[in-house]
């Protein structure tokens, strides 16, 4: 089945909607027409001579009047109408009503068609759904139930170049949403009734850039590698993803200074809480390589980090740090304050990992300030040359974009003010689901403006949007942040290649997403759409779409269409999210998700699980210890059960530092300005003072268990330890722990020494305290994690499903 959508107006009964006739008047016309229409399908000709009034406009008026056909009549011309074919029309109904609302039209329509539909089966059915306003949330949301209560549909084509450009954006989304593929018919311009692809044209994956701008390499060599190819990669392109990923996995197992810098760069670009594990290791590398290199002409520097180095271990690296740098008396230390291995230990770069390092253990992401740091420090260890750019993807980044690169043609609505331009709207503030996509706490915006040059307006309200982006101020310094340029553009002579290259060249190493803003001419927004798609493609940037229904309150223009949309991808984008759901990368998959189409509600559930695991306070600043350690044994359930995914050895140590974290952030959470350890360093001197001391093990299990999760962690290769798996890291830790607690050979032989031991026992350890909350519960964390992870795996199947039917 095939699904034909049309926006109706006034063009359907061949009448202008232009110039500055009052809307009573319009009105009037538009009764009068549909009279016609109405009395003509009912006389002695019948329906046939309804429709030859659209096709042919031989109406009994005088209203100015456009060219025949009618869109509607015009576009079912170029179907082909067939019994495989519905319609569905839309037509809006305000509150209060409006004079030229178009329900009527879509109405008289839809009696028209069906009456000839009854004479000789040319279409299998026609609805009709009536818009209570001009939101796009409303078109969605009728679409959505138009498409839940009919048969599978193959491919919609939707109407474009009449009827308002708002609505039939919803049509899209909500087509979008449910997986179908669309295609537009454009009822106006050079060549009318033109079937036109924005999906089509591509010189490249699209979705192939985005995961390599996440650094999310293993998730794209899989998709790369499915039989079919979920994506498409060159050959080179398949070698530079596989080493990358293989980066990554050598960098969970500390394997080399360059490893752990894959790691380090995912922790700065992914914005994740669960992704900064591996900055302090690296501190400890880099200085170590460094060290080396010093040695080659001073063989006499002396490690001082082992030289402070505690027999059993200890003390942490910032107080490791702190004492070398007050021993200055020591000889060893003086002699090394000028080589570089030391001055690494005390530089800029090393403060912004600590910070990081810090923030990792309460599963806080890098600060913008120190993201944007070290991904600076990092751009200097680029491995690859130019082969990603041969290859035709993006190269890697090192650090997290700020940037939104907005684009829109320039003018002024009727009866809008002169001060309600797209400009002041972006001034006033980005739409929340793009900054929230970023996730940057400041955000720069380049705008270009595209102006036609008629003497309407056009271009004296470009010129000053242009003027008021330019005046956007950094929120810190107060400097001028933001940039703008406008560019000549010709409605009836669009050159597509030159509004291409106008976009294109406006992009910074630093712009992560685009957005459109479709207001004016529908083909010149077309052109639009086509340029920043494939400017989206080659450079692994989502494009957003921002919604043109005016705020109905004084929040500003908030919601986005979301981009496959108009870029496609949709189905490798979801898989890559619940890949990341399934490894609890959660705040890397509620952005995937964000990037694709499976809507507002499941990304925004998605948001908020990664909230409640990181322990982030709520919006209000409550510390309501149920956002804190009142969830302890459900976020250790959550990864206790992420270990069914986890089928390697980075993904096991992940996993066992991540438990860990989770706890301390739990705990650190109660008390939010504490960004040394010190609340979660006194729940371990309470355990083991007041739960192991003078107590028998059955008494203090629970108390060895959560500090033997903490002891392993801090020998995981990927923060202080040697062993390269799990298992072995958790035997360490556990023969260590019996040690420091003088332990029976029969106390210590009951510790769990295998990674799915200790998470079971740590899940039972955090029950058995009563405040840390209860286990297996209805609406627990890791039951919304199941829901949504089963939400997504379900729109994967519809996706598939439409992938396979024939076209």
């Amino acid at each position: 089945m095939r699904l034909l959508v049309h926006v109706t107006g006034e063009a359907d009964l061949l009448l202008r909607s232009d110039g500055p006739t009052p809307k009573t008047v319009r009105a009037g016309r538009v009764r009068d027409r549909c009279r016609q229409l109405a009395a003509t399908a009912a006389g002695p000709a019948g329906p046939s001579a309804a429709r030859r009034l659209l096709t042919d406009g031989t109406w009994e008026d005088d209203h100015p009047r456009t060219a025949a056909p009618s869109p509607l009549l015009g576009a079912l011309t170029r179907l082909t109408e067939t019994p495989d074919l519905d319609v569905m029309l839309i037509g809006t109904r305000q509150q209060p009503p409006d004079d030229l609302d178009t329900a009527p039209i879509a109405q008289t329509l839809a009696e028209v068609l069906r009456a000839r539909s009854s004479e000789d089966t040319t279409i299998h059915a026609i609805a009709t759904a009536t818009i209570e306003g001009l939101a796009e949330v409303d078109v969605i949301r009728t679409v959505v139930a138009h498409l839940d209560r009919s048969p599978r549909y193959t491919e919609a084509v939707v109407t474009w170049g009449s009827g308002s450009t708002t609505l039939a954006m919803g049509v899209l989304t909500a087509l979008s949403q449910a997986g179908i593929p669309w295609r537009l018919i454009v009822t106006s311009g050079r060549t009318p009734y033109e079937i036109v692809d924005p999906l089509g044209r591509l010189d490249r994956d699209p979705v192939a850039g985005v995961l390599v701008r996440w650094r999310m390499f293993q998730a794209l060599a899989d998709l790369a590698r499915a039989d079919p190819p979920m994506v498409k990669l060159t050959d080179d392109g398949h070698d530079l993803v596989r080493q990358a990923a293989e980066r990554h996995d050598r960098g969970f197992a500390a394997h080399d200074t360059a490893s752990l810098r894959a790691v380090l760069a995912d922790a700065v670009v992914r914005r994740d809480g669960t992704a900064s594990l591996a900055v302090r290791r690296y501190v400890v590398s880099r200085y170590e390589e460094l060290l080396e290199l010093d040695r080659t002409d001073r063989p006499w520097a002396e490690d001082l980090l082992r030289k402070y180095e505690r027999p059993n271990g200890g003390p942490s690296l910032g107080r490791k740090l702190g004492l070398i740098a007050r021993r200055h008396h020591d000889p060893v230390v003086s002699a090394s304050v000028g080589l570089p291995s030391y001055r690494w230990l005390y530089g800029s770069e090393v403060d912004s990992l600590q910070n990081i390092g810090r923030g990792s253990h309460n599963l806080r992401p890098p600060t913008a300030r120190d993201a944007a740091f070290i991904g600076e420090y990092l751009t200097q260890y680029a491995v690859d040359g130019s082969g990603w750019s041969d290859a035709g993807l993006p190269e890697p980044p090192v650090a997290p974009a700020d940037t939104v690169l907005a684009v829109w043609p320039a003018g002024i609505r009727p009866g809008s003010a002169a001060n309600d331009t797209v400009g002041c709207q972006l001034r006033d503030g980005i739409p929340p689901a793009v900054l929230e996509f970023l996730g940057t706490q400041e955000t720069r915006l380049r705008a270009v403006i595209f102006a036609v040059d008629d003497g309407e307006g056009s271009l004296d309200a470009a010129t000053a949007d242009a003027e008021l982006i330019t005046k956007i101020t950094h929120n810190v310094t107060g400097a001028a942040s933001d940039e703008s340029w406008v560019e000549p553009i010709t409605p009836d002579d669009i050159d597509e290649t030159a509004v291409e290259r106008a976009i294109e060249a406006r992009l910074t190493r630093e712009t992560g997403a685009l957005l459109l803003i479709p207001t004016g001419r529908k083909p010149v927004v077309l052109a639009l759409i086509r340029a920043m798609r494939l400017v989206g493609a080659r450079h692994g940037i989502p494009l957003f779409v921002r919604e043109n229904a005016t705020p109905a309150n004084r929040s500003g223009y908030r919601n986005v269409h979301l981009w496959p949309a108009v870029t496609g991808g949709d189905l490798p984008l979801l898989i890559a999210a619940e890949r990341a759901l399934r490894s609890l990368e959660l705040d890397v998959a509620w952005r995937l998700l964000a990037a694709s189409a499976i809507g507002e509600d499941v990304t925004d559930r998605a948001r908020l699980l990664a909230d409640a695991f990181a322990s982030r306070q709520p919006p209000d600043g409550s510390s309501d210890t149920s956002w804190t350690t009142g969830l302890v044994v459900q976020r250790l359930e959550l990864v206790r059960a992420a270990l069914v995914d986890a089928t390697t050895p980075a993904a096991h140590i992940r996993l066992l530092v991540l438990a860990a974290d989770a706890l301390e952030a739990s705990i650190a959470a109660t008390n939010p300005g504490d960004h040394r350890g010190t609340t979660y360093g006194k729940f371990r001197i309470g355990l083991k003072d007041n739960e192991i001391a003078g107590q028998d093990m059955a008494r203090a299990w629970s108390a060895h268990i959560l500090l033997l999760l903490n002891r392993a962690r801090d020998r995981a290769p990927i923060t202080h330890g040697t062993e390269t798996t799990a298992d072995a890291v958790i035997t360490e830790a556990a023969d260590d722990h019996a040690r420091k607690h003088q332990l029976s050979t029969a106390d210590a032989a009951l510790l769990p020494r295998a990674l799915h031991d200790l998470l079971h026992e740590s899940v039972a350890a955090a029950a058995a305290r009563r405040d840390m909350g209860e286990p297996d519960q209805k609406d627990s964390l890791l039951q919304r994690h199941r829901q949504i992870i089963a939400e997504v795996s379900d729109a994967i199947h519809r996706r598939r499903q439409y992938d396979h039917l024939p076209r």
